[in-house]
């Protein structure tokens, strides 16, 4: 059954997508993927699937059977570690996230769950980027609804089968804004129980959304209208290739960070700082509170000759 995979529309200038990383071209249809549809189209470095966004997805893997209590999502917000997050501002003329919403989509059960709307302020519908306040890495927790409940590939009477992780990302790069969808397919065939363990909730984010009797939501309740697909291609606003290996990532100069001073010269102190902006003494010649102190061979000799004295103390007065 056919999947809409990968990204949605073109690149604003064409461009391929990478292959997958160890790849190797196989033959004889073995594609790396236990016999599972291949990968090979997906930009995957080292595990972390790649988007035409700032965001990195770094679990779920592409075709992963998927089940148990709930899906989790874990997706890199920073540009690969370029951009800042909550609680430090975000707002940069050059680049920045302006949101990430997911949904859980199928063409062929006709299906468009929502995952993370920001349309609340707990988990998941909360706003992602203000979740984990200071992380990179952001973790989603999704119960799963009713209609996904099942064993196995038994899909008798149930909505399960091949999905979509559809990321939807609002963003601007190198001040151009952009928006992105990049379709992650999942198969939901693995044991999904009708009440999720109390094991649970522990998890954090804590997983959700759940009903009043701390059962899995109805379908119903959190379920969209599916898009056309057409319709979806028109919304995006691709960028002309991969951001952070096609295209690098322009900031905006910041002063809350970085190398303290400028570059120094041979043979001299490097920079123009004295103390350091942490410095508690006063004056040009105390040293900080904190600050290393440079040690000579001779004051060494004294700090070594004081410690074997205290040792000397500590042995005689243990004998007695």
């Amino acid at each position: 059954m056919p999947i809409d995979a990968q990204m949605i529309g073109m690149w604003s200038e064409k461009q391929g997508l990478h292959q997958r990383q160890n790849d190797n071209n196989n033959r004889n249809e073995q594609n790396g993927q236990n016999n599972g549809p291949g990968s090979s189209a997906f930009n995957i470095v080292n595990g972390r699937v790649f988007t035409p966004g700032l965001g990195i997805i770094l679990a779920p893997q592409p075709f992963t059977p998927m089940g148990g209590d709930f899906l989790h999502i874990a997706l890199d917000v920073s540009g690969d570690g370029k951009l800042p997050v909550p609680p430090r501002s975000l707002n940069d003329p050059l680049t920045q996230v302006f949101n990430f919403t997911l949904f859980l989509t199928s063409t062929s059960a006709q299906k468009n769950f929502t995952i993370s709307n920001i349309t609340t302020s707990t988990p998941p519908f909360a706003n992602i980027m203000n979740q984990e306040s200071g992380q990179t890495v952001k973790h989603i927790n999704f119960e799963w609804p009713e209609c996904l409940v099942g064993d196995g590939n038994d899909v008798e009477g149930t909505a399960r089968g091949e999905y979509n992780i559809s990321i939807h990302q609002n963003y601007r790069l190198n001040g151009n804004d952009r928006y992105t969808i990049f379709n992650l397919p999942i198969s939901v065939t693995n044991s999904i129980s009708r009440f999720p363990g109390a094991g649970q909730l522990s998890t954090k984010p804590i997983p959700g959304p759940l009903s009043a009797n701390g059962g899995r939501m109805s379908c119903a309740s959190i379920e969209n209208p599916m898009m056309d697909f057409q319709a979806l291609v028109g919304s995006v606003n691709n960028p002309p290739g991969q951001p952070m290996q096609d295209i690098a990532i322009e900031t905006t100069a910041r002063s809350d960070g970085g190398q303290v001073g400028g570059p120094g010269e041979e043979g001299q102190p490097s920079g123009q700082g004295r103390n350091g902006q942490g410095e508690i003494a006063s004056g040009e010649t105390q040293q900080a509170v904190g600050g290393a102190i440079k040690i000579t061979s001779g004051s060494l000799s004294v700090v070594m000759m004081g410690m074997l004295g205290v040792a000397v103390v500590l042995c005689t007065s243990l004998s007695w």
